[in-house]
């Protein structure tokens, strides 16, 4: 019965929360400990993605490249 209450409180959230919801619910699946590298390459993630979604200037690879190459 919790769980349907549960389910239905995660159609309210955002495709992307419920993504997170989703990978918060498989790990803890597991018991294998978080990597302090593999925790900080995900929070680094995170931190590009929440600076796009504010709109960050984005640049494309050939733009980047022709910059480095002058």
């Amino acid at each position: 019965m919790q769980a349907e209450i549960l389910f239905k409180e995660a159609l309210h959230l955002s495709p992307i929360d419920r993504v997170k919801l989703v990978e918060l619910l498989m790990d803890s699946f597991t018991s294998k400990p978080v990597d302090e590298h593999e925790q900080a390459w995900a929070t680094y993630a995170e931190s590009v993605c929440d600076e796009v979604d504010a709109g960050a200037t984005l640049h494309s690879l050939d733009s980047v490249m022709r910059e480095l190459n002058q």
